[in-house]
């Protein structure tokens, strides 16, 4: 009979080796590319599985020591631990500790439930025998560590270790080991964090005194941990980066699914620089405190490698804890106007259409009539009009006039398909939309921003942000690899503009002495000692302030605002605004590189500087010398081209 009961009990039961295949859920462990942990992400539990040896052997003895001090002997069922247990609760009048191994434990917890029957517990002994029997008590003790609830989220020492102090289980310490150990009881009620609790000291003070007992620690050990002050971790989410985690848990859960991400115990390598990032992000909140009288109340900063797409820092506030002013959104990834720094796309359209640098543009009155709309008559930010002036004036000193018409030339639809193969999904209904796009109307985000302008540093390759460099499963096993930025080698071969275009802005953007009419000397835009590529834009009502700028290595985007899109005061590109934080990110950015120029590709030639009409016949000559596209060069009396002879920028 017995035996027909114990077949109904344990039909249905797993298997030792089934019990070992079944992972439990582990957190998405999400590191910055020099393997420092930014967040972990999970749904209910909390988990990162680690190795007995790497826990620390005054928290194995601790846990023994409270939770089952004959483990070492027992094969899965102690008679005598029950009765002590028993006794002890008697003479205390209250629950002190249980009579469960550690092996039923790990069984309850894993595979069985908190369910309370007599059928319940048989099952739980006999699970435990056959554990006992196909595992060695280290693994039986790994399984348990990692297993089992240690408070809230928490499951498993690791996260346990980080969540109250911050560190990872290897470097626990004896007051912390013995604290931690005694959560396990009554992890909730124990909780150092519950208003006025102080069980948690006694049950810390309990566990010394068993380990001394059982002679794992010495009486002077047991007392200079009975006299350590905890020093807990902050309340606040354990998260480095917040605004960057958030976007690469976005990205994750489209690409893999959240059940992989929160449960699969997935090690995600990303590309973010944690100690670049942690600089550019005081920073940032500093330059904006700092503009707080021009009702500044936010900035955010993008940096990038163009090369790769790599995000390396990405500071989407200035507080993301901030809830009052919204801190959790993410700027880099919102829809804000562009003003002026979306100009380059237009003007690089127009070279690909056969302008050059040097022909002349109108900076004069116009007046467009729109359909069911009226007459747009564009003005200049100054309200000045110059007359004729070449291209790169106009792009350089971002005159609005000619940057309209060619956009008149160019048609809006072909500009929106065209920033389209650069990255700008956003203006979706053509019909919205009008001569002012060139002007920044049209919203974009940050992000995207970064992707367009990687084209003209690439040489007129596109290449998209991504903020993942590799991902291993939780075996270690890679799932993904970006080999491309791991070897810091261009990442699309998908060109959007000719070499020779790109390289015009690039060498237009970067002329601090076409910028002088509008700028000034020595502006926020000027990098001492580097060609570096810089545009400026500004919104209506100063709503939005940007600043662009980048060489063949780094990509840096800043902005400032509201994030309610109330306007700023008194805010100029030129030495207020987002170039004063652009400036010091480039400085910093470029603090250990060699001087940097731009590569000059073959399709591009040197000649003599000659004004050029539309027909792109010479009207008139200097003897100072410009940059055009092979083909392009002026014809008439300004002579032959020749070859560029600047060598290329490694």
């Amino acid at each position: 009979m017995i035996a027909v009961l114990h077949l109904i009990a344990s039909a249905s039961l797993p298997s030792a080796g089934e019990i070992i295949a079944q992972d439990p859920p582990a957190s998405g462990l999400l590191y910055d590319r020099y393997g420092q942990l930014l967040y972990r992400y999970f749904e209910e539990e909390d988990r990162i599985p680690i190795a007995l040896d790497a826990v620390p052997d005054h928290l194995i003895n601790a846990v023994l020591a409270i939770e089952d001090r004959e483990f070492f002997e027992h094969s899965g069922f102690s008679l005598s631990g029950i009765v002590r247990a028993m006794r002890n609760n008697i003479e205390r009048g209250e629950l002190v500790e249980g009579g469960s191994t550690i092996t039923q434990q790990l069984v309850k917890n894993r595979i069985l439930g908190s369910e309370k029957s007599l059928l319940r517990k048989y099952r739980e002994l006999v699970l435990a025998l056959r554990l006992e029997r196909h595992l060695s008590k280290q693994k039986i003790l790994q399984l348990y560590l990692n297993q089992v609830a240690w408070g809230g989220t928490s499951y498993g020492i690791e996260a346990a270790a980080l969540s109250y102090f911050a560190k990872p289980a290897s470097e626990l310490n004896l007051s912390e080991s013995a604290f931690l150990a005694g959560l396990l009881k009554a992890p909730s009620r124990m909780s150092p964090f519950r208003s006025g609790s102080t069980e948690h000291i006694f049950r810390k003070r309990l566990v010394l005194n068993r380990m001394a007992a059982e002679g794992f620690i010495t009486d002077e050990e047991r007392l200079g941990a009975l006299n350590e002050r905890l020093i807990f971790a902050p309340s606040r989410v354990a998260i480095k980066a917040p605004h960057f985690a958030i976007y690469v848990k976005e990205i994750l859960t489209k690409r893999l699914g959240q059940k992989q991400l929160n449960r699969g115990g997935l090690k995600i390598r990303s590309t973010l620089n944690l100690g670049l990032h942690d600089e550019l992000q005081s920073l940032t909140t500093e330059k904006v405190a700092e503009m707080f009288r021009h009702r500044v109340g936010n900035g955010a900063v993008l940096v990038t490698n163009p090369r790769t797409g790599e995000i390396l820092s990405m500071v989407g506030g200035v507080d993301y804890f901030d809830e009052v002013n919204d801190g959790a959104v993410n700027i880099a990834v919102r829809l804000r106007q562009p003003g002026s720094s979306i100009k380059p796309l237009t003007y690089a359209m127009a070279l690909e259409r056969g302008k050059t640098a040097s022909t002349l543009l109108s900076d004069e009155p116009i007046e467009l009539s729109i359909p069911e709309e009226g007459i747009y008559s564009p003005r200049n930010l100054d309200f000045e009009f110059r007359g004729d002036v070449t291209l790169r004036e106009a792009l350089a000193a971002s005159r609005n006039i000619p940057a309209v018409n060619q956009l008149v030339e160019i048609g809006v639809p072909d500009f929106i398909k065209k920033a389209r193969t650069l990255g700008i999904n956003t203006w979706n209904n053509q019909s919205e939309y009008r001569y002012a796009l060139t002007l920044g109307s049209g919203e974009v985000r940050m992000i995207d921003l970064a992707q367009a302008f990687s084209t003209f540093p690439n040489l007129g390759v596109n290449v998209a942000a991504d903020p993942i460099l590799e991902i291993h499963d939780r075996h270690g096993e890679p799932i993904y690899r970006k080999f491309c930025a791991l070897k810091n080698q261009l990442c699309s071969s998908r060109r959007v503009f000719s070499s020779g275009v790109a390289y015009l802005i690039n060498n237009i953007l970067s002329d601090d002495a076409s910028r002088v009419p509008t700028f000034g000397y020595d502006s926020e835009l000027e990098i001492r000692g580097h060609e570096v590529a810089v545009k400026t834009g500004t919104t209506d009502m100063l709503r939005d302030n940007w600043a662009i700028g980048y060489t063949e290595d780094f990509l840096a985007i800043v902005w400032i605002g509201n994030n309610d899109g109330s306007p700023m005061r008194f805010i100029n590109s030129g030495e207020l605004g987002a170039s004063t934080i652009w400036n010091p990110v480039m400085k910093r950015l470029l603090l250990t590189k060699q001087p940097h120029r731009f590569s000059v590709p073959s399709d591009i030639v040197e000649a003599q500087k000659c004004t050029m009409d539309d027909a792109g016949v010479c009207q008139l000559c200097s003897s100072e010398r410009e940059f055009y596209v092979v083909n392009t060069e002026p014809r008439g009396n300004c002579g032959a081209g020749k070859l560029a002879t600047a060598a290329p920028h490694n």
